[in-house]
């Protein structure tokens, strides 16, 4: 589960910083914007470089657009063509790409009349990203190529590698769509070594930020696909990732922007390795960093991970210290993400309110009699599902005090292969091989990771999936997303009876340990496996042993 949790994270990371185009960020606050805007032609450029450097184009897309009309006005073909380029990007990123097309098309038109390859290349490559975000992958391959294409026609060798590393870099998100691991692999080295063989001592500032900025994510993103990909190679993806830390001492104003980044991938790296002070150590440095750059999501799986970490070294005392955090936290960030969608949705709900408000005054005017028959039928229902609820509840306890594992699936059959099984089209010897492989797979709690899929689980048992959904329709008589739930739902059971302090975990801590995604999917899966709730089950427990 640990393993997975890292992994989920790193793949997040990895896709971040695969779709890289030719701007960093587009989220920042607002700067002040000069008193006067500059008059000559190398004042309007370095003011866009300015701008981009800070990674605050859309902030400033007012004055970027005040410096694309001056430039007009000056007939400065540069100044209008950056201008334009950046207005593209910034439109792409607002999802706006009805108008990110209008700005690249007036864009292009200029870019073939001055022959400027590399604006040609820019274009090309928003485009390109632009219909990965679409998920039109053969035309974001055509425009990528055409990136590339007029890439290599560009005169500075600094700006072609810039611009060539940038493209190889999106070639290798669109693979990853695709998923096409080989693919991935070949245009990530490919950006690695352009970016590698840049000139470094001889750039300009605006190149020199670009050079770091891609650098930096390249090595990430090499560190990232070694993590994610089967099987790991986690000694390699440390190489990538400690040399990151090297821009600590040789470039540490650019490494400044990327150290959370390399604390969170690092902690998780060394907890996949089983190296968990290690994995201490960066998870708090990354805690100490976030202090001023407040990031509450990554936050939250660096708690997890120091959890996890202490449960390792056998330190409970920190181990529930950060389960505390970290559930704390998460509690905090559903409640800010529920309160902003009841916010957006006020009105409405007013609205609706009323009307029903209105509509149940009349209601209870008219048909007093047939609301209360209503009630105690209520009452009625109420109280007889209580008495289920109490037999379902009886029943599970049965089950586990008559010895039986509620860690392993609670319906399985001997594992006898019968030759005259005429419900199986795989012959005997193999499925009694795969089954064999299935009860390891029980007994090894690997099921509570959360990319155990059909897909998944059949490369890991080295079969394929009509074989696995076959073997376990037939010998555990569920489909495949019934019985991985039912084997997460049966080690939580076993976990809430036999160790007292599960009982005092809130709900959402135990959707994590257990290996779901949301509360909702949980709370059901243990109702379909049980036929009682989670918070009853916890309930009745505590009333019984207490």
């Amino acid at each position: 589960m640990i393993l997975n949790k890292n992994t989920h994270f790193m793949k997040k990371l990895f896709y971040s910083f695969i779709l890289i185009f030719c701007f960093h960020s587009m989220f920042a606050e607002n700067i002040k914007e000069p008193d006067h805007l500059p008059q000559s032609e190398k004042q309007i450029i370095d003011r866009y470089d300015k701008i981009e450097m800070d990674d605050k184009e859309e902030a400033n897309i007012d004055e970027i657009k005040k410096l694309y009309e001056q430039s007009k006005k000056l007939n400065f073909s540069e100044g209008i063509l950056r201008g334009l380029i950046i207005q593209q990007q910034v439109a792409a990123t607002q999802k706006n790409y009805t108008l990110s097309a209008k700005y690249g098309n007036e864009a292009e038109v200029i870019a073939e009349q001055v022959q400027n390859y590399k604006a040609l290349s820019k274009i090309s490559k928003l485009r390109g990203y632009i219909d990965m975000m679409l998920d039109k992958y053969p035309e974001a391959e055509v425009h990528l190529n055409t990136s590339i294409s007029y890439a290599e026609k560009i005169e500075n060798k600094a700006d072609k590698h810039i611009a060539l590393c940038s493209t190889y870099m999106n070639l290798a998100g669109m693979y990853e769509g695709l998923d096409k691991p080989e693919k991935v692999l070949e245009s990530l080295k490919k950006s690695l070594y352009y970016i590698e063989t840049i000139p470094a001592d001889d750039l300009d500032e605006y190149q020199k930020n670009t050079y770091y900025y891609l650098y930096i994510n390249g090595l990430e993103s090499m560190g990232g696909y070694y993590i994610i990909r089967k099987p790991q190679d986690l000694d390699r993806a440390e190489l990538y990732l400690k040399k990151v830390l090297d821009f600590q001492n040789t470039a540490p104003e650019y490494f400044k922007g990327h150290e959370m980044d390399i604390y969170l991938s690092l902690g998780g790296l060394y907890h996949d390795k089983g190296q968990y002070q290690k994995s201490l150590d960066y998870s708090f440095k990354f805690l100490e960093a976030e202090k001023t750059q407040k990031d509450p999501v990554s936050r939250w799986k660096v708690y997890n991970t120091i959890k996890d970490d202490y449960k390792f070294l056998k330190n409970t005392d920190e181990e529930i210290k950060y389960m505390r955090l970290a559930t704390a936290l998460n509690d905090s960030l559903t409640y800010a993400e529920k309160k902003a969608i009841i916010s957006l949705s006020r009105d409405q709900i007013k609205k609706s309110d009323n009307k029903n408000s209105l509509f149940l005054e009349k209601i209870i005017a008219g048909s007093a009699s047939i609301i209360l028959v209503i009630i105690i039928g209520f009452w009625v229902l109420i109280n007889k599902k209580n008495k289920l609820h109490r037999k379902k509840y009886e029943e599970l306890i049965d089950k586990i005090n008559s010895k039986k594992d509620t860690s392993a699936p609670l319906s399985t059959s001997s594992g006898k292969i019968e030759n005259s099984d005429t419900r199986s089209t795989i012959v005997p010897e193999t499925a009694k091989a795969l089954l064999q492989k299935l009860e390891k797979f029980e007994a090894s709690e690997k099921y509570l990771k959360k990319e155990a899929n059909l897909t998944w689980l059949a490369h890991n048992l080295n079969t394929n999936t009509k074989y696995l959904s076959e073997i376990i329709r037939i010998y555990r008589g569920k489909n495949f997303s019934n019985y991985i739930n039912g084997l997460r739902i049966n080690y939580i059971v076993h976990k809430l009876y036999n160790e007292p302090k599960y009982r005092d975990y809130k709900i959402s801590h135990l959707v994590e340990e257990s290996g779901f995604v949301t509360y909702k999917v949980f709370v059901i899966a243990f109702k379909n496996e049980h036929g009682v709730t989670p918070s009853y089950f916890i309930q009745n427990l505590r009333k019984d042993q207490a």
